[in-house]
C-alpha cells in the first residue's frame, strides 16, 4: 500500500514538472530560405501575405508581416521589403509563431546569380 502511494505521488510530481516545462517553452521561430510562389494583400489591405516554398518542401507555406505594437501596424521596414519582392524571387527571412500563424520579423531578397557568377 505504501509503495502504491509513493508511486502515485512520484507520478503526480512528474506530471506537474512536465506541465511547467511545456508552459515555459518559447514560441517556435526560425530562419527560412525559399522562393516566393504567391503574394497578396490582406483583406483590409494593411498587410501582405506571401507563400514561400523552401527547399525540401512540397507545398508553399503562407507568412505575413509581424505586428509592431508600438506603431499599431505591421513592422514598416519589413512590410516595405516584402511588398517590393516579386513572385519568383529567392528570399531569406526570420519568422516567429503567433496566434494567427507564422509572422515575418526580418526579410531580404537574395541576389540572383548572373551568368558570369555561375561556376561550371
Amino acid at each position: 500500500m505504501l509503495l502504491r502511494l509513493v508511486g502515485m505521488a512520484m507520478t503526480g510530481a512528474l506530471l506537474c514538472a512536465l506541465s511547467a516545462i511545456a508552459q515555459d517553452s518559447k514560441p517556435a521561430s526560425g530562419k527560412i530560405f525559399g522562393v516566393i510562389k504567391a503574394q497578396k494583400d490582406s483583406k483590409d489591405g494593411k498587410n501582405t501575405i506571401i507563400d514561400v516554398l523552401a527547399p525540401g518542401e512540397e507545398k508553399a507555406r503562407a507568412y505575413f508581416v509581424n505586428w509592431d505594437p508600438k506603431a499599431m501596424a505591421p513592422i514598416e521596414s519589413v512590410l516595405k521589403a516584402v511588398r517590393a519582392a516579386k513572385v519568383g524571387d529567392r528570399v531569406q527571412f526570420e519568422w516567429t509563431q503567433t496566434n494567427h500563424g507564422p509572422a515575418i520579423t526580418s526579410f531580404q531578397v537574395l541576389k540572383k546569380e548572373s551568368a558570369g557568377d555561375k561556376k561550371n
